[in-house]
């Protein structure tokens, strides 16, 4: 595989950067506000990934940890194995 300059891949990681960018925004804004406002999940970041992978230093794929939509499917994914407290509190009234 050829080797290109640094700016190569910087071009290659630039929409990656954008859409991660974005989904900050984007839970910024849920964190602030009452409106529950959807982002564009893990492509920013898998994007990055994608794109340092391709590049010599492959450890900087892990710059796509950074995207906050890995991080909240990860959560997502857990809370539902995890019970809410409602949950645990109707579990102890009903015992």
């Amino acid at each position: 595989m050829a080797r290109f300059d640094w700016w190569v891949y910087m071009i290659l990681a630039l929409p990656g950067l954008f859409l991660s960018g974005m989904n900050w925004a984007i839970y910024i804004h849920n964190k602030r506000g009452k409106k529950w406002v959807s982002g564009v999940p893990l492509i920013g970041g898998l994007w990055i990934a994608a794109a340092a992978l391709l590049s010599p230093c492959k450890w900087l794929a892990m710059a796509g940890l950074a995207d906050p939509g890995v991080w909240l499917l990860l959560a997502a994914l857990t809370a539902a194995f995890i019970p809410s407290r409602r949950e645990q509190q109707k579990n102890r009234k009903a015992k």
